[in-house]
C-alpha cells in the first residue's frame, strides 16, 4: 500500500530549507489611515504553492491570561491581509499587504497572522514524507504617541524589568557590571509587553544591571544597583 504522510510545521522564525519563505515576520503599523506594510512570500520549490492566512488576535499579551482568538466575523476584522490567499508558480515571490484598522489606540494591539500552505489532491509513488512549513508573523499596530518605559523594581531582593510604557519592547541581553569593562550577561530575555514584567534572577545587589532593548531601534539602558 502506497502511503503519503503530510507533517505541518508552524515557525516563527525562518529556518535554513523550507519550501515556503518569508522576508520577515515582525511589523510594527501606527493607528493612522496611511499604516501599511508588506510581507513577501517566496516560492523556491519546483512546484505550485498554495497560501491561505489567517489572523489572531492577541488579547492580554504577555500576561497568565493570554488568549489568541482567530479573527472570522466580517465585523471584528481590524487588521486587513490582502490577499487572504494566493497561488504562487515555482520562483515566484508575492506580496502581501498589512493594513490597520485601528484608531486612536490608548495601548498597542497585537496580531498573529499565519501564512500557511495549503494542500490539494497529492498521489505518491511510494511511501513519503511531506513537510509543510507555516509561518506566523507577530504585527503591532501602535498609538502615535507610543513609547516603552522599562524601569527596574526590586521586591524582597527579587529584581524585575517592567514596562510601564503603551508599547512593546525586547529585551535582548541583560549584564551584570561591576564595573564599565567588567560585565557578566545574565540567562534572561524576552518581549516585555505594555503593562508586563520579566523577572530577572540571581542578580548581587551592587554594580549596575545593563539592559539591551530592540523594538524598532536599539538602546542599552544601565540601572543602578543598591549595595
Amino acid at each position: 500500500m502506497k502511503k503519503l504522510f503530510i507533517v505541518f510545521i508552524l515557525l516563527v522564525v525562518q529556518p535554513a530549507m523550507a519550501a515556503m519563505s518569508v522576508d520577515k515576520i515582525v511589523l510594527y503599523l501606527e493607528d493612522g489611515p496611511s499604516s501599511r506594510d508588506d510581507i513577501v512570500v517566496s516560492n523556491p520549490d519546483e512546484e505550485p504553492l498554495y497560501v491561505k492566512t489567517e489572523i489572531f488576535r492577541v488579547d492580554n499579551p504577555g500576561r497568565e491570561n493570554e488568549e489568541r482568538i482567530r479573527v472570522i466575523n466580517p465585523d471584528e476584522f481590524k487588521l486587513l491581509v490582502s490577499p487572504a490567499k494566493a497561488v504562487l508558480s515555482p520562483g515566484e515571490r508575492k506580496r502581501f499587504r498589512f493594513m490597520a484598522l485601528d484608531r486612536n489606540l490608548d495601548e498597542e494591539k497585537v496580531y498573529r497572522v499565519t501564512f500557511r500552505p495549503v494542500v490539494g489532491e497529492i498521489k505518491a509513488e511510494q511511501t513519503a514524507l511531506k513537510i509543510l512549513v507555516a509561518y506566523q508573523a507577530l504585527v503591532f499596530v501602535q498609538p502615535e504617541d507610543g513609547a516603552y518605559k522599562v524601569g527596574l523594581l526590586e521586591d524582597g531582593g527579587t529584581y524585575h524589568l517592567t514596562n510601564k510604557g503603551n508599547i512593546n519592547v525586547e529585551v535582548v541581553e541583560v549584564r551584570h557590571c561591576f564595573s564599565e569593562t567588567e560585565c557578566e550577561k545574565i540567562e534572561t530575555s524576552g518581549r516585555l509587553y505594555a503593562g508586563t514584567s520579566i523577572e530577572v534572577a540571581d542578580v548581587p545587589a551592587k554594580g549596575e544591571l545593563e539592559v539591551l532593548l530592540r523594538g524598532q531601534k536599539s538602546e542599552r539602558i544601565r540601572f543602578p544597583l543598591e549595595g
